[in-house]
């Protein structure tokens, strides 16, 4: 980029080019994002120049577009929701993320692809766009479907575990093994919950009866969600893992829709620089830090890579469903509408690309950009033809074998101490709460010297202060369900 362009003017031809192509695209009947994706890539090092996928207005911009993304589909996901969600999609969303995986490993590795880069792309395979979905269920009049509404509930749930795996992407570099981070995101995960929506009730609760508005909490929101994000990176985790905590945990407050509603212009606004960064690392190697001008046929050996991965998805999806979804109370005639709703890839995908992109050797850190690139474009494109065309799907789903018959509602055993087992649950759950509080006190007390925050008492204090303020309410919930359980051993005694 030439030196004597200022930032603003940057900024602002960024801004016009990438709305432009995203108007052209949407006339298209294709999702806008590709404009975005393709504004990057126009103004990136490999066409004009004009961006590079290093220089600071790119990796900053680009880094808050992806914290306001995290951020805010945390704020779309309550608890409420998730466990709304119930069993029949969390078993559907597992069976059939693992297929997509296995697929997704299995023809990239096969096509010679290194392990990780095959591992990848799998879990790229999973990754929906839940506002592409929800927005043609909506604009159809089929969101309150059964099949329509499983979909979505399957959506929110991949999302969720997405996030998880994001981290194992992300922190491949990071010393310890996947054991060890996979239970430090689960303790992060959980203590950031609890301690964000604690704190953030105190807040509201203050704010309100101070006579401030909805603006100082979506600021103070903003605010801790970073904190948050930051404290995940100190941790050797993502800072997305953060960002998407602390918004889930503050969907759970009284101004979490406020909030939401406050964020929107921000999240699109950010969100074309977050694309643009994308666009600009296609063929762009952050490994070797150099340009990688493929040939013709590297280019439509990607292309066709792609276009079998898509395909795969349209056939696991349909299989998975099809076969397994009795099991779940979701009838065969209906398991081709939840099977297609899952076809278009989005967000995630780009998520996962760029950030794999900075753990991969060589020439597979340019074409991973490249394939999520082409793997969004070819299933967004395909999503609408093959929804028109739902008959011919079902009927070629109807030729596989009944596995499983179609499951009845049956009658719930009796419950012999109801009251037991849900204070049982409850003290499980708040000692684990607890105990996630106190190695996450532990982990602030070894941090605070790298955060270069000030702070009134010593370390050890501090860690203390923050251990009693968040852990009481949990612990003090385990006591009394502990204590109800005791009282009703003695009684039945």
């Amino acid at each position: 980029m030439a030196a004597e362009v200022l930032p603003l003017t940057t900024i602002g031809i960024i801004i016009v080019i990438a709305i432009a192509l995203s108007i052209l695209v949407k006339k298209l009947n294709l999702n806008p994002v590709l404009g975005f994706i393709i504004a990057g890539f126009l103004l990136g090092p490999f066409a004009l120049g004009f961006l590079h996928p290093t220089e600071a207005l790119v990796v900053g911009f680009g880094e808050i577009g992806l914290f306001i993304l995290l951020f805010y589909l945390g704020l779309e996901l309550s608890l409420k929701d998730f466990i709304a969600a119930g069993s029949a999609a969390f078993g559907l969303a597992l069976i059939d993320m693992a297929a997509l995986i296995g697929i997704g490993i299995a023809v990239a590795y096969l096509f010679g692809f290194s392990i990780l880069f095959s591992v990848i792309v799998g879990f790229m395979l999973f990754s929906t766009s839940t506002a592409i979905v929800a927005k043609f269920a909506i604009d159809k009049g089929i969101i309150k479907q059964y099949p329509v509404r499983l979909a979505i509930s399957i959506l929110i749930l991949q999302d969720f575990l997405g996030i998880l795996l994001l981290v194992f992407v992300t922190s491949l570099s990071a010393a310890g093994s996947t054991l060890y981070l996979a239970l430090t995101a689960l303790v992060f995960a959980v203590a950031a919950f609890f301690a964000v929506y604690q704190l953030s009730q105190a807040v509201e609760k203050w704010l309100a009866k101070n006579g401030f508005g909805h603006v100082e909490m979506s600021l103070y929101a903003l605010g801790i969600g970073m904190v948050v994000a930051t404290l995940g990176s100190v941790l050797g985790l993502s800072t997305a893992l953060g960002a998407y905590f602390a918004g889930f945990a503050l969907a759970e407050t009284r101004a979490g829709h406020k909030i939401k509603s406050d964020i929107n212009f921000l999240r699109d606004f950010f969100l074309v620089f977050f694309f643009v960064s994308f666009g600009t690392t296609i063929f762009f190697s952050k490994a070797a830090n150099s340009i990688i001008i493929p040939s013709f046929e590297a280019l439509a050996f990607l292309g066709a890579i792609a276009l079998i991965l898509a395909i795969g998805i349209i056939a696991v999806n349909g299989v998975i469903f099809n076969i397994f979804g009795p099991l779940f109370r979701l009838a065969r005639k209906d398991a081709a509408i939840t099977a297609l709703l899952l076809v278009p890839l989005g967000e995630f995908v780009v998520i996962i690309a760029n950030s794999a992109s900075q753990v991969l050797p060589g020439i597979e850190s340019g074409y991973i950009s490249v394939m999520g690139f082409l793997l969004i474009a070819i299933t967004v494109i395909l999503f609408v033809p093959l929804f028109n065309s739902i008959s011919l799907y079902r009927r070629l789903l109807g030729l596989l074998p009944e596995i499983f018959p179609e499951r009845k509602e049956k009658a719930l055993p009796p419950k012999h101490t109801p009251h037991t087992i849900a204070q049982l649950k409850l003290f499980a759950l708040n000692a684990f709460v607890v105990a996630c509080l106190a190695v996450m006190a532990f982990v602030l007390y070894t941090a605070l010297p790298r955060f270069g925050v000030p702070i009134i008492f010593s370390r050890e204090v501090t860690a203390i202060i923050g251990f009693v303020l968040f852990a009481f309410v949990p612990g003090y919930k385990a006591l009394k369900a502990a204590r109800n359980v005791l009282r009703h051993a003695i009684k039945s005694r």
